[in-house]
């Protein structure tokens, strides 16, 4: 008999350990998806060159406050940059990569790809 009321026993205590697991799973769910609320994706056009320029962005601007996410395309000259808007915003995004010498402004449908100098080479040869 004893050993029935003990195997009772742990099946109580296990299946309230999965229940308050699995609730507290959820919540993480949910704080998830509140903090996603506070987050915004920009497009920018990026004078970079080179896969020299991809390494240095990728290298320093999701170490800027507020940034979530970065896909850098050298093919289409562009970034993409997820952020939480309570902690950075586009304008701050851009002064960022002014400071690694980059000219990065928001990218418009339609934008042409600018042209590249050979004065834009960021402080590197190729």
């Amino acid at each position: 008999m004893t050993q029935v009321v003990k195997a009772m026993l742990l099946l109580f205590l296990v299946s309230i350990s999965f229940v308050g697991f699995v609730s507290a799973n959820n919540n993480d769910n949910a704080d998830k998806k509140k903090k996603k609320k506070n987050e915004e994706t920009v497009v920018l056009q990026v004078n970079m060159d080179c896969h020299s320029c991809v390494q240095k962005i990728e290298g320093n601007i999701p170490f800027e406050k507020g940034v979530k996410d970065l896909k850098v395309s050298l093919e289409k000259l562009e970034c993409e940059v997820t952020f939480r808007e309570d902690k950075t915003s586009v304008d701050k995004l851009i002064e960022a990569f002014d400071k690694l010498g980059y000219k990065a402004e928001i990218k418009t449908d339609g934008e042409s790809k600018k042209k590249e100098t050979k004065e834009e080479h960021h402080g590197h040869t190729h």
